[in-house]
């Protein structure tokens, strides 16, 4: 069965330079264009299966940013994957669980990487607008800026 929403890239840098930023569940505002600031809730560790991460959303309007709190379901380094869930947001999302996996591409060097999510909508959403704003603007986005960055260096 599909995901819900699901995105794919090729980023130009090894999977060493590459998940790094990644698997830090409190890093995707060094990097992600959507994302105006993230904070670990106490106690939580950027490394820490169950740590949950308070993100304000780079949104249309300032004065009422839209919010996501995440909890680290799970955190694979040998395997370079993760999964975590929202808890709580202002955006017409339930039950949504999201995964990331990396693998290295030997003849280039460069990393494969999935971004997908599963996830029903609150009532007067449509699955279909909400599933292709994840897919194209957090999860297609994310990785063309991870691209970017690391591009850059």
């Amino acid at each position: 069965m599909p995901h819900t929403a699901y995105a794919s890239a090729v980023i130009g840098a090894p999977i060493e330079q590459v998940w790094p930023l990644f698997r830090d569940f409190n890093a995707l505002s060094q990097w992600h264009p959507g994302i105006r600031e993230s904070r670990l809730e106490a106690g939580g560790r950027g490394d820490a299966v169950g740590s949950v991460r308070h993100l304000t959303l780079a949104s249309p309007d300032p004065a009422r940013p839209d919010f996501v709190r995440e909890q680290l379901l799970m955190l694979d380094d040998p395997g370079t994957a993760l999964r975590y869930s929202i808890i709580e947001t202002s955006l017409p999302m339930r039950d949504y669980v999201a995964g990331v996996r990396m693998v290295s591409v030997t003849a280039t060097g460069q990393t494969f990487a999935e971004w997908w999510a599963d996830f029903g909508v609150k009532p007067g959403a449509q699955l279909a607008d909400v599933a292709a704003l994840v897919s194209r603007g957090v999860f297609a986005a994310g990785l063309a800026a991870l691209d970017r960055k690391l591009s850059a260096r």
